[in-house]
């Protein structure tokens, strides 16, 4: 595939996360290769599809046929990227850092967004940067090819299941091609039931007849007769590698007749066979350096010299190149070479049988010309291979921090102390930290508890350095934070500072973070805000853009607690708008901000950007790291669908989630959107139902509410009042009512005291009532709530026009004459409104709507579309429902009527 101008150097330190480039072009072809006239007809019938799936053996020359198809398809004006993967490849982050930087590579205007976000400081969930690798997609504005090729050494279950994922959303335009040696472990039923998959194996990519003639005349120097192309193109049915080593064999056969009456299939006796011919036949100095560098996956001549002692690889190199002995160039430079897989798997078994000693020496030798060239991926390889434990212990200490702090390549680490003795962890503090971390950023907070006493316990016995012990600080407060507990995580977090005022940017960034969430979570809001100015200022310093997503959100956090909404939006929108700048809003930073904001609009009744700022970050909702972030979305989804009409949805939306929060250990999460599935069932006027699960959770009876979580509390109050509202419920809710006055907590004082309104209303205290709603108006129409009003109790608009009724709208109560007015306007109830529904303009359906409407034309029932889009079955009647109220519809019949009339399908 051509290079656009000016191209990187080999091994690209110029991203954000600097990639090995060879990996990112397929091998050089030369131009005299055999046409492939038959196979690229077939491969050109597939680009229409979304994937094109190509299973052969070894030695089928899909690698060759795909370099060349893929030249063709740039010089026909298309955008043709390319992927080569490796072992490696399996841990999930770094496959879709690769994928991102295989597009870059092709199109400069491809994948940097999405690469960026490995580069911030702060690593993001898998979801997210899926997530901003399909927006990376939808903005090519040519015909895109994207070919991963040794597809078969990924076995990663995630990363089989992400990429169906990725085939499902693949936008117009672009085409996949998954080429493996064995069967793809994906599920392609949907695609194929859709006509969007081709199909191809070892028959179509074996040689017919004529091309097997044309390819062993080129090869072994001279045509064959046509019968003796016949016996040799039976015998390998047209097995590319099979032919080739035939054909070399027969440069140097003295009776090229006898060799191929000789010559008896295809399997790998005859591979073994051949290859021997072909070895013995060469100079013994070509034939040392063939084996010398058989552990090599890719090579280059000043590695050859490195690893074998030697000043003259690079014409080694161009000699067998020459003699074609299975040599592949990597780059157009011709830096990089590698073997054909099948020579290469035939060199290593010669090497380990004959001479094994050497061939551990190349490997630790090749460890340390990976390491000095800053590619410590392969340098821990080859010193595995090199079964150097304690040189592979001593790069993972070295390379551990940048690898899952900044990489996010949590599974490589955890697969690289599978392999290394324990005792060689224990004492590697630098091992031990960023396992730590992996555990803390994957929710595994039991192992990472465990490990940060260990380390801990080290540090106070003196065994540990003054940096090891910053760090180990550093992740223990970290810790406190993603595992709710806020109190911990402010204290840890003030220590930290105390200890370490002057330590570096980063981890300066990343502790005044969780000191803002901890004084947030506290109610020390000023406090709070001072450091997030600190992290801020520290994020800028070292270009962490994602740390600055972090305080920007939890700013917003600060806001939302203190009731402040328009606040939080104002502040969503300048962060969103610098999220949009250098990370997407497609990325985790943006999900973040999204959620928020999504529950800010929807209490300010603009239910249109609640819905579209959720759907921005519900393909992540539970990856993100604090509760209140997770809480936000799944309240503000369930309230969307009650809306709707969908209560069971709704309920089913809140359990998904409450379930989330004890998988994860996260009671607060669990409780709090319990407490939200009481409420649902007291709006739906089902008291015992309510009562019955408020019991389950311990959140009625005489017992004190087993949360300060404001939305329990407000849920526990309501349901008190319901069941008896003596005097200890008033006296409970009078109780709350201070607690929130005292703490800030203003949009919880507004509710409170409207549930008192309610409840003196109810008690035919009506004049008490209006005064107490009065005081509620006020202060709602500070903190800009309107949900709040509309969803509390149809007897609150009974009161709101009562209200209007005995108030004027001169003088200083013309501000909340104005805001219950839009109130009863919301909701149906003003002198020219209508209710308030979703936005029912066609032209509003997203992407995946138009998807799922597609899938509902084919048939798909909730289930079948829940397991083709990897998505649950709730978020899939979530976006049903969304789909019927645009279209103005209420079933799936007459929603694909409607896509019909207006040209959707």
């Amino acid at each position: 595939m051509a290079q656009r101008s000016g191209r990187r150097p080999a091994d690209n330190q110029d991203l954000p996360v600097p990639v090995v480039e060879s990996k990112l072009a397929p091998p050089h072809t030369s131009q005299s290769l055999l046409a492939r006239a038959r196979l690229s007809s077939l491969l050109h019938l597939g680009l229409v599809k979304r994937l094109i799936s190509i299973t052969a053996p070894a030695g089928y020359g899909k690698t060759t046929a795909l370099a060349q198809f893929g030249t063709r398809f740039e010089a026909q004006g298309g955008t043709a990227a390319w992927l080569s993967l490796d072992a490696a490849d399996n841990d999930p982050l770094r496959f879709v850092r690769y994928v991102a930087a295989a597009l870059n590579h092709a199109d400069a205007a491809l994948g940097r967004r999405t690469l960026a976000q490995f580069g911030g400081g702060t690593i993001t969930s898998l979801d997210a940067v899926l997530a901003s690798l399909l927006h990376d997609l939808t903005g090519c504005t040519r015909p895109l090819l994207l070919v991963l090729d040794d597809f078969h050494l990924i076995h990663s279950d995630v990363v089989q299941r992400k990429l169906e994922w990725l085939c499902g959303f693949l936008p117009p335009g672009v085409c996949l091609v998954i080429a493996s040696r064995t069967r793809l472990p994906l599920s392609v039923s949907q695609l194929r039931l859709r006509d969007e998959l081709l199909e191809l194996d070892a028959a179509h990519f074996s040689l017919g007849l004529d091309e097997a003639a044309e390819f062993v005349a080129r090869v072994s120097g001279g045509p064959l007769d046509r019968r003796q192309v016949e016996a040799l193109h039976q015998r390998t049915e047209g097995w590319i590698a099979g032919l080739q080593l035939a054909s070399l064999a027969l440069r140097e056969a003295g009776d090229r007749s006898a060799f191929v009456a000789a010559f008896s299939g295809s399997d790998r006796d005859i591979t073994d066979y051949l290859g021997e011919q072909v070895l013995g036949s060469l100079p013994a100095g070509v034939r040392d350096f063939l084996l010398g560098t058989a552990a090599l996956d890719r090579f280059c001549a000043d590695l050859c010299d490195e690893v074998l002692g030697r000043s003259d690889s690079a014409a080694l190199l161009a000699e067998i190149e020459t003699r074609n002995l299975f040599l592949s160039s990597l780059d157009r430079s011709r830096t990089w070479f590698r073997y054909h897989h099948l020579f290469a798997d035939y060199l290593r078994a010669r090497a380990r049988e004959r001479r094994p000693a050497e061939l551990a020496a190349v490997c630790r030798r090749a460890s340390d010309w990976f390491d000095r060239h800053g590619l410590p991926h392969e340098a821990v390889r080859y010193a595995f291979d090199a079964n150097d434990a304690e040189r592979a212990a001593d790069l993972v200490a070295a390379f551990s921090a940048e690898l899952v702090q900044h990489r996010g390549e949590h599974a490589t680490l955890l697969h690289w102390l599978t392999r290394l003795p324990p005792e060689l962890v224990r004492t590697r503090p630098k091992i031990r930290t960023g396992h730590a971390w992996s555990l803390v950023l994957t929710r595994r907070f039991v192992e990472a508890d465990q490990e940060l006493r260990a380390l801990e316990a080290r540090g106070a016995g003196g065994a540990d350095d003054d940096d090891t012990r910053g760090v180990v600080e550093m992740i223990r407060s970290v810790y406190y934070a993603l595992s709710d507990q806020a109190v911990q995580a402010k204290s840890a977090a003030e220590a930290w500072f105390r200890s370490w005022p002057q330590a570096e940017a980063f981890r300066t960034g990343v502790v005044a973070n969780v000191l803002a969430y901890g004084c947030c979570a506290t109610d020390a809001f000023e406090p709070g805000l001072q450091a997030l100015a600190v992290a801020r200022r520290a994020f800028a310093e070292c270009g962490a853009h994602y740390g600055t997503a972090w305080a920007g959100a939890l700013a917003m956090m600060v806001a939302l607690r203190r009731g402040d909404h328009a606040g939080a939006l104002a502040q969503a929108r300048s962060d969103m708008a610098a999220v949009e700048g250098s990370l997407g809003v497609a990325s985790y930073a943006g999900s973040m901000l999204s959620l928020l904001a999504a529950e800010a609009s929807y209490e300010g009744n603009d239910l249109a950007a609640a819905e579209r700022l959720l759907a921005q970050a519900l393909v992540f909702i539970d990856q993100h790291g604090l509760v209140e972030m997770t809480t936000a979305g799944y309240v503000t989804r369930a309230r969307l669908l009650r809306l709707q009409g969908d209560v069971a949805g709704a309920d089913a939306c809140l359990l998904e989630g409450e379930s989330l929060g004890h998988r994860l250990k996260l009671p607060r999460l669990a409780l709090t959107l319990g407490a939200e599935r009481c409420v649902l069932r007291l709006q739906a006027a089902t008291l015992d139902e309510a009562l019955k699960l408020a019991q389950s959770y311990g959140i009625v009876g005489d017992a004190s509410v087993p949360s300060n979580e404001d939305a329990v509390v407000l849920a526990a109050l309501r349901l008190r009042l319901a069941v008896a509202g003596g005097a200890a419920a008033t006296g409970a809710l009078h109780d709350a009512i201070r607690r929130a006055q005292r703490d800030g907590h203003q949009a919880q004082h507004a509710r409170l005291l409207l549930l008192r309104a309610v409840h003196q209303h109810r008690a035919l205290e009506r004049a008490q009532a209006l005064r107490t709603l009065d005081e509620a108006l006020t202060l709602g129409l500070r903190c800009g709530l309107r949900r709040s009003f509309l969803d509390h109790d149809p007897l609150v608009l009974d009161m709101l026009e009562e209200w209007r009724a005995h108030r004027s709208e001169a003088g200083d109560r013309a501000a909340e004459a104005a805001h219950v007015e839009a109130l009863l306007e919301a909701a149906g109830r003003g002198a020219t409104s209508s209710p308030r529904t979703l936005p029912a303009a066609p032209a509003d359906l997203t992407e995946r709507e138009l998807k799922i409407l597609r899938l509902l034309k084919a048939g798909l029932g909730n289930r079948e579309l829940a397991q083709s889009l990897f998505l649950s079955e709730a978020t899939v009647k979530w976006h049903l429902h969304n789909i019927f109220a645009k279209l103005g519809v209420k079933n799936r019949t007459r929603a694909l009527a409607r896509a019909q009339e207006i040209s959707l399908l």
